[in-house]
């Protein structure tokens, strides 16, 4: 496939053919998929908001990751995307399309829910991964120092240990699940407070500091937006048990960076383990790189086996919908 090309197919003339565009995050990107698996609709692969501006016109249909959206795209679609009914995106954030401007009117729906079992599983070698201080370990291994009786005495364990798990969204019910499954005590920090017979409490956001404070360790699931921009501040750090450890799978604009970099290098925070960052790609003179007790990975959480399946039956699901003007799977409320 050329890219950006349209996509050729075969055309019955006695039906009208609705008119979809595809920008994904690049040209190996699984949802490019959908434009075989659904060749009923014309089909056009964008890269670049420039493409945008010349194929929106007429396209009903909008798929894209967030990770492609940017104000340039955004202006385009508002301004020539008169027809535009419904995107979807292959992602489970929104938070950039929210950012770029989406056009009034339109249906929006997610991908929320299709990766919860790699990104929880992620999340899971994170926290056993610090509370086993497998970070010390790499560094004497690449010091070739052999030492048994200092590491043993910051081992920790996950086993019995209360982990606090910031959202219960399908990302942070499934990590629940599987620290119940390690023998860990999951509690939950979350918008709503009915329990759910996994965790163990379940605290309002408003209870925030009184969650943290009794948790041996913290895994952040929940979505980023308004609500949750640096909700785990200088206050929230302070009010974590001392030697606690910090995991975030969700979006780095919920971890106030300076103040993190400030509890670790007091000591006051055991470790982090960090799949995304407030800057993507993280600077590469970012303290963060170099401080010990951290890991980073590069927003690779949702990664693994292929979820393609899964999201080739929730767009055929959608559209079966959006046809039949019924409510759409994984619809998202937009504010504002």
């Amino acid at each position: 496939m050329r890219w950006p090309e349209k996509c050729k197919k075969t055309r019955n003339a006695s039906k009208p053919i609705m008119k979809a565009l595809l920008f994904p995050a690049g040209p190996t990107e699984p949802s490019v998929g959908l434009t075989k698996d659904f060749p009923e609709l014309d089909w056009t692969v964008l890269a670049s908001p420039e493409d945008v501006v010349r194929a929106a016109p007429g396209a009903s249909i909008y798929v894209t990751s967030n990770r492609t959206c940017n104000p340039a795209t955004g202006a385009a679609l508002r301004r020539h995307g008169d027809a535009l009914r419904w995107m979807h995106f292959t992602s489970a954030g929104i938070d950039n399309g929210i950012a770029m401007g989406i056009p009034d009117g339109v249906i929006v729906t997610n991908s929320a829910g299709l990766r919860a079992g790699n990104v929880s599983e992620h999340a899971l070698l994170l926290l056993l991964a610090l509370a086993r201080r497998i970070p010390v370990t790499i560094t004497d291994q690449r010091a070739h120092q052999w030492r048994r009786a200092e590491v043993t005495r910051q081992m920790g364990a996950i086993e019995s240990a209360v982990v606090c798990v910031i959202g219960r969204g399908p990302i942070g019910r499934e990590l629940a699940r599987k620290l119940k499954a390690v023998n860990a005590r999951p509690i939950a920090v979350s918008r709503t407070a009915e329990p759910d017979g996994v965790v163990e409490a379940v605290y309002p956001r408003e209870r925030l500091h009184e969650a943290l404070a009794i948790a041996d360790a913290v895994a952040i699931c929940t979505s980023g937006d308004d609500t949750s921009h640096h909700m785990i501040d200088a206050a929230a750090l302070a009010a974590m048990k001392p030697g606690a450890i910090l995991v975030n799978v969700a979006r780095g604009s919920i971890v106030d960076e300076a103040a993190l970099i400030a509890a670790l290098r007091a000591g006051h925070i055991a470790g982090a383990g960090l799949d995304v960052a407030e800057t993507e790609p993280m600077p590469a003179g970012h303290p963060l790189w170099d401080l010990p007790g951290v890991i980073i990975t590069p927003h690779v959480s949702g990664q693994g086996t292929s979820s393609y399946a899964q999201q080739r039956k929730l767009f055929g699901d959608n559209l079966a919908r959006f046809r039949a003007g019924e409510p759409m799977i994984n619809q998202c409320k937009l504010r504002g």
